[in-house]
């Protein structure tokens, strides 16, 4: 009985321990800022491929630490996104100028 109580909780310790190097990612990408709402954004970004995500247009969170740097809707920009539970959000977006 000890032994299996042991064998969970370092199988629990793993999975913590792999979840916090998870969160801690983050990945860069390009595109087109198309609009700026209260807490989000939508862009049309480049295929990112460390996500094996094509290129697409699509509406990201804003961290709530998110600098924005002057970018408006029409700016081509760089940015930075993490993951945020079961989806992605957007730590700081810059334009290209």
């Amino acid at each position: 009985m000890r032994a299996l109580f042991l064998s969970a909780l370092f199988g629990a310790s793993v999975s913590v321990a792999s979840f916090s190097v998870q969160a801690s990612q983050s990945w860069q990408g390009h595109g087109v800022l198309q609009s700026v709402s209260d807490r989000s954004v939508m862009l049309q970004h480049d295929a990112i491929p460390e996500l094996k995500w094509p290129p697409m247009t699509m509406p990201f969170t804003l961290s709530p630490d998110a600098k924005l740097n002057g970018a408006k809707p029409g700016d081509e920009v760089t940015f930075t996104l993490e993951r945020a539970g079961d989806g992605f959000r957007i730590v700081s977006l810059t334009p290209k100028r």
